[in-house]
Order: C-alpha cells, then sequence, then structure tokens
C-alpha cells in the first residue's frame, strides 16, 4: 500500500516536473533568442556609430589637411595632429603625400613610418583609392588607410591607427546586460512555468489522490472537478464508474456475506468478523460468548412436511433469535455494518448467523449468555405456525466462552459445537457450557465414528459362532453368528460398544449386509456334507428389515452361495416384532415364502402381545438370560420360565433359553421341557475356523457315543 502511495506520488510530481521543465524551455529559448537578436542589433549598433566616428574623423582631418598637404607646409599640420593623439581611441596618425613620403607623424610610438610601400593598407588605398579598414583582433586595434583627393587628383593618404577597447567594452557591456537580463527572465519563467503546469495538473492531481484511495479499498469518494474540457468528462465518467462500483461491490458482499433464505449473514461474515474480533481483543480483557444452536428433530420436519415448510421454519427460527436478543437489549449486527467498525460483542451488540442446514451462532457479551439462553429455550416453547401447520419446536444451545474455553476463532466454534452436542446427548431441548471432560468423551465417539466408516469400507468385521445344543441329547442343532470388530489399536471391541454409535451413524444396514453375506456363506460351508443340517441364526437390525429390496437380496446371497433357506435364521427383538411396522411385516412375509426361518430374541425382556406373536408365527423365541440367572433356586423366576415356555408351547415356537452357563441351570431346563440352550456351559463364541474344527469334533464324539449305545 506504501509502495502504491509513493508511486502516485511519484507520478504526480514527474508530470509537473516535466511540464515545468517543458514551459521553462520553451519561454527560456525564446528569452534566448531575443536577447540574442538584441545583442546582435546593439553590437551592429555600436559597430554603425564606430563607423560614423571614424568617418567623421577622417573627413575633418581631409578638410584641415588638404590646404596644407598642397601647400608643402607641414608644420601648420603638428599642433592639429597633436591634439588628434590626445584622444584615447587614436594611436597613431600619418599624412603621406601623393610620393608616398611621410608629410606629417603623430605616434606614441619613437618609431614613424619611413617607408610607405610597406604599409599593404596604403598600397591598396592608393591603388584603389577608396578607404580601406583592417580589423587586428588580437591587438584590438583598426588600421585605417583614407586617400585625400583635391578634384580627381590624388594628392595624399590619411593613415590612422584606432584602439578598439572601447568598442569591445561597450559590446562587453551589451553581453553582461543581457546576459543578466536572460537570467532573470529564465528564473521568471521557470517560476511562472511552475505555477502553470501546477494549474494544469491540479486536476489530475485529484484524480491521482482519488485513485489511490480507490487503489487501498476505499470506494466512498467523489471526484469534485467542474469544468467541460476532457478532464471534466473523464471525471464524470470516473464518478458514475465509482457508483456503479459502489452499489455492484455492495451487492456482492451481500451475495457473498448473507443467507439468502433467513437474510441474516453466513458462515463466511462470521468467519472474519469473528476473527476479527479474537484479534482486536488478544489482551483478553474483554469476555464475550459464542453460542451455537441446533433445530432439534429438523430432518423429521424436512421429510414429514416438505422442504418447503422447512425453509419456512429456518426464516422464524431466526427472527425469533433476532427478538430474543433485542429483548436483552442487544443490537444484532448486519452485513450491512461497517467491516472497517468493530462488532461490540463486550458491549450492546451481538452477531447472529446461520452456518449453514438448521445450525445457528449467536455472539455476545459473557453475561448475557445464561439468560439469553433460557430465553431462547423458553421462546421456543411456543409452536410455529407454517402453511397452516403447526410445529413445536425445541432446540439445543452449546456455549463456549472467550476467553475462558478458547482464545482463536477456530477453536471457540469448535468448543460451541461440541457443547452443543453435549446439550442434544443430554436429552435435547437444554443449554450446556462447554464442558472438557465431555468434550474427551465426545472425541473419542469420533474417533470410533472415523474407524467405523474405514471398518465398513474395509469389511473388518468378523463373524463369532456361538453353539445351540439340545437340552435333553447335548446334540448340536444349530449356532449363532454373532458380530465382531478387531480395532488395529484397540483389539477386540464389544458389539454392544459399537453397535449403538453405528446405529446412529446410519451404518447399521451396510454392517447388516456384510454379516448376512457372511452367515450364509457359513451356513452353506458347515451344512454342505451334512446328514443333519444346522440352522444359522443372524441379528438383523429393524433397519435393515425395513428397507425395501431386504428379502430379495436375502434371495440373491443364497442364490450366490448355493444354501438352503431353511438353513438360515434371521433374529429380530421382541420390541421390533411388537412395532406394528407395514415395511417390516412385507420383508417378512416375502423371506418367510424363500423359507427362512424367524427367531424372536430377548424374549421376555418386554411386553408381547401373545395375538401378535401367533399372527407373526416366529418358529423361534429365545429367553432373555435374564429369566435364566438364578432359575434353580428362585421361585418366581421358575414359575416365569415356565409361563413362558406355555406361552410358546401354545404358538407352536421351540424355545432356546440364552445364557446357560451352569449344570443346575441345565438341570432345571431338563426338568421343564425346554428344547435347546445356548451358553458357555456349552460353548463359547468362537472364530469360524476354528467352531468348524470344533464341530468335526463334537460329530466325531457323537458318532462315537452312537456306536457304544448300539454296541450295548
Amino acid at each position: 500500500m506504501t509502495h502504491a502511495r509513493s508511486s502516485h506520488r511519484s507520478a504526480k510530481n514527474g508530470l509537473a516536473q516535466r511540464l515545468t521543465l517543458v514551459f521553462g524551455l520553451v519561454i527560456a529559448l525564446f528569452v534566448a533568442a531575443v536577447l540574442a537578436i538584441n545583442v546582435q542589433t546593439q553590437q551592429r549598433l555600436l559597430t554603425e556609430g564606430e563607423t560614423l566616428n571614424i568617418d567623421h574623423l577622417l573627413r575633418l582631418t581631409k578638410e584641415v589637411s588638404s590646404p596644407h598637404l598642397l601647400a608643402g607646409n607641414p608644420a601648420a599640420l603638428e599642433i592639429f595632429f597633436e591634439e588628434l593623439l590626445e584622444r584615447d581611441d587614436i594611436l597613431s596618425v600619418f599624412l603621406i603625400d601623393a610620393q608616398g613620403l611621410v608629410f606629417v607623424a603623430g605616434s606614441y610610438d619613437e618609431t614613424p613610418f619611413l617607408s610607405t610601400p610597406d604599409d599593404p593598407l596604403i598600397v591598396r588605398a592608393r591603388e584603389t583609392g577608396i578607404r580601406q579598414i583592417d580589423m587586428d583582433l588580437d591587438k584590438a586595434t583598426q588600421e585605417i588607410a583614407g586617400p585625400i583627393h583635391a578634384g580627381d587628383q590624388l594628392i595624399g593618404i590619411l593613415r590612422i591607427s584606432l584602439s578598439n577597447k572601447g568598442l569591445r567594452q561597450g559590446v562587453r557591456t551589451v553581453f553582461i546586460s543581457n546576459l543578466a537580463l536572460g537570467l532573470v527572465f529564465f528564473f521568471i519563467a521557470i517560476s511562472v512555468s511552475s505555477v502553470l503546469a501546477s494549474r494544469l495538473t491540479d486536476p489530475l492531481t485529484r484524480l491521482t489522490a482519488v485513485a489511490r484511495k480507490v487503489t487501498d479499498g476505499d470506494l466512498n469518494q467523489t471526484i469534485d472537478i467542474r469544468s467541460n474540457d476532457e478532464i471534466g468528462i473523464l471525471a464524470d465518467g470516473l464518478n458514475t464508474m465509482l457508483q456503479t462500483v459502489r452499489t455492484s461491490m455492495s451487492e456482492v458482499h451481500r451475495v457473498a456475506y448473507e443467507d439468502r433464505l433467513t437474510g441474516i449473514p453466513n458462515r463466511s461474515w462470521l468467519n472474519a468478523r469473528l476473527e476479527q474480533i479474537v484479534q482486536h481483543h488478544a489482551d483478553k480483557t474483554c469476555s464475550f460468548a459464542v453460542m451455537f444452536l441446533d433445530i432439534d428433530n429438523f430432518k423429521m420436519v424436512n421429510d414429514t412436511h416438505g422442504h418447503h415448510v422447512g425453509d419456512l421454519l429456518l426464516q422464524g427460527f431466526a427472527r425469533r433469535l433476532a427478538r430474543c436478543a433485542a429483548e436483552k437489549g442487544l443490537s444484532v449486527a448486519t452485513v450491512d455494518h461497517n467491516d472497517a467498525l468493530l462488532v461490540n460483542v463486550c458491549g450492546t451488540e451481538a452477531i447472529l448467523t446461520r452456518l449453514g442446514g438448521d445450525e445457528f451462532t449467536l455472539i455476545l457479551p459473557s453475561h448475557l449468555a445464561k439468560s439469553l439462553a433460557a430465553s431462547i429455550v423458553e421462546a421456543m416453547r411456543k409452536p410455529f405456525r407454517l402453511d397452516g401447520t403447526q410445529l413445536p419446536v425445541s432446540t439445543s444451545i452449546g456455549i463456549a466462552l472467550f476467553p475462558d474455553h478458547a482464545v482463536t476463532r477456530e477453536h471457540l466454534l469448535k468448543c460451541a459445537d461440541v457443547a452443543m452436542y453435549q446439550a442434544k446427548h443430554a436429552g435435547r431441548n437444554t443449554v450446556r457450557f462447554y464442558d472438557h471432560e465431555s468434550h474427551e468423551l465426545l472425541k473419542q465417539r469420533s474417533r470410533m465414528e472415523r474407524d467405523l466408516e474405514r471398518a465398513v469400507e474395509n469389511d473388518a468385521f468378523d463373524l463369532a459362532l456361538q453353539p445351540q445344543f439340545h437340552v435333553q441329547t447335548g446334540q448340536v442343532m444349530g449356532v449363532e453368528a454373532l458380530i465382531r470388530w478387531h480395532h488395529p489399536q484397540r483389539g477386540a471391541i464389544a458389539p454392544d460398544e459399537f453397535l449403538p454409535v453405528a446405529a446412529c451413524m446410519g451404518l447399521l444396514p451396510k454392517i447388516g449386509d456384510i454379516m448376512m453375506d457372511k452367515a450364509v456363506a457359513l451356513a452353506a460351508s458347515i451344512n454342505a456334507d451334512r446328514q443333519t443340517p444346522l440352522t444359522v441364526a443372524v441379528n438383523v437390525a429393524v433397519e435393515d428389515l425395513s428397507e425395501e429390496g431386504f428379502a430379495d437380496g436375502v434371495a440373491h446371497l443364497l442364490d450366490r452361495h448355493q444354501a438352503r433357506a431353511q438353513w438360515l435364521e434371521i433374529e429380530i427383538t421382541e420390541g421390533t416384532a411388537m412395532d406394528q411396522n407395514t415395511h417390516v411385516e412385507k420383508q417378512m412375509a416375502a423371506l418367510r415364502d424363500l423359507g427362512v426361518r424367524f427367531a424372536l430374541d430377548d424374549f421376555g425382556m418386554g411386553y408381547s402381545n401373545l395375538g401378535r406373536l401367533n399372527a407373526l408365527a416366529f418358529e423361534t423365541l429365545k429367553i432373555d438370560r435374564s429369566l435364566i440367572d438364578g432359575i434353580h433356586d428362585d421361585a418366581n423366576a421358575q414359575g416365569l420360565l415356565k409361563t413362558v415356555l406355555d406361552m410358546a408351547d401354545a404358538i407352536g415356537a421351540n424355545v432356546v433359553a440364552e445364557g446357560v452357563e451352569t449344570a443346575d441351570q441345565l438341570a432345571f431346563l431338563r426338568s421343564t421341557g425346554c428344547e435347546c440352550y445356548q451358553g458357555y456351559l456349552g460353548g463359547r463364541p468362537m472364530p469360524a475356523d476354528a467352531f468348524l474344527g470344533w464341530l468335526a469334533r463334537q460329530d466325531g464324539s457323537a458318532a462315537d457315543r452312537d456306536a457304544l449305545r448300539h454296541a450295548s
């Protein structure tokens, strides 16, 4: 910027200097020409004056000398010649008669002419009969020879030597005086040129000043030049252009920084202003709050009522936030706020922005954060009337404080965002200030989410198989396929730790597809050469079972792995079964048509409708382990278990008791007529390869027992 200013200043000064120099040179040349002509004229006048003086001297001397020369009386002229020599300009004077002899001589030299033929000037005067002048510049003298006639007869020659000092002095005086005059005129010319250049460049100077300010980003400029010439036209054009640019820039600024839907500032404007505020308060003497707000269950509004209603809700939500801030005495900054002015979020101003989707931020003084957040939660209790529909809305609010929680723009926004998620995990429709410990838990959750995404992409899940046994004979009747995830750093992670996270992320359908593929493949592998097939049970989430085409996908897997549908048993939870979901019922019907079996998992943990169970026709009921614990010495638990078994018998379903770990539990199950059990007593979950080897050993032992039984 400084370089730009110096460039403009140099351009301006250079133009004025060049104009001054040009005008000065023109005037100086004109003055020099005039003075040169004047010097030449004065020199010519001096020379002509000197010539007239010489002619007068010659004429006078001839008039005085002619009578005496004719009379041959030189003595009469000596006094006259002596008077001539008294003049400062006459160096010598001689009168030569017609024969060439010196008639009268007067000189400051001691040696007079002795022989006239040696003087070429006298010779030329005698021969031509006219005056001869010879100027000796080195000696500063003039030599003159003038013939004297009596009628047509040459009677003598007057020879005079004159000094040129007077003429030279006059010429020098003329030159010096003209030179001094020329210098005076030159300096006057420079001054006049400077003034003239300044007058001519003044409009350009003002144009340059405006251009410099515009270059520095100040577009609020007007060029005040009133003239009818080209510069005036240029100024008018530039004023029009600046006005157009200001209008365009204002529109561009609005488009760039204003949220088109709600009319409040957007994320880009927030980032710029918050960065400005943080830097201005780097001394940390000011405290302000960054509030993150999110509309709870906004996606459901869009899905249920359409995006048009969702947009209306966002607009109404923004208006309520602004009204709540105004009720606290805060003025909300807009995009039109001067960028050069700091938003006083430590005083009486606030910043309301929409980050995108249903996320909003409020930046305000710290001491008002808690009360304003409570006012917002209360204000949202009133339903929104949108497009003829009343919508109850709640919001989760997270708050981070400067400088208590963070001192940079990025960290402040991150802490406020984390606090907002803490509010959501606390049950929504609530307010939370940033808490570091909770943040650490969220970061662990975030890492878990990233790792789960990679695990799904890389098919990092495996199956662990836990056998199911016949209660009376101990024969292996089936196997449950359980999902396992071995994290590359953390090792084995329990399903009850990562599956809820996967459900929140919407990854259960993808994980379910992976596990179903592996389960069908294992069913085909286990039963390939078995005369008595084993049923492979696999858990399916309601998210999977609700998808259109789920049954077709299972059919495709059965065909691809060449597995029979009867080998596959799908387990669903009691809660899923009791929920009358037409999508689930449709897929279950399609799968049952294929021959796939169904088991009700965790039976006994909730309320089951007997009619609903009978309608769904489950082949298997899996009794939850909570009913098995302590069954051998708890009369109430024993009575409850018998009731469940009677219910299963009433709907014609087999029963598998889960979580059997002791011989006493197994003994009681034998006494009740329970068909199958599953638990650590019979076998722990094991990798697929280990299970196949274990199963081979079990089959061998069973064959030996049969052989011994027949032999006996």
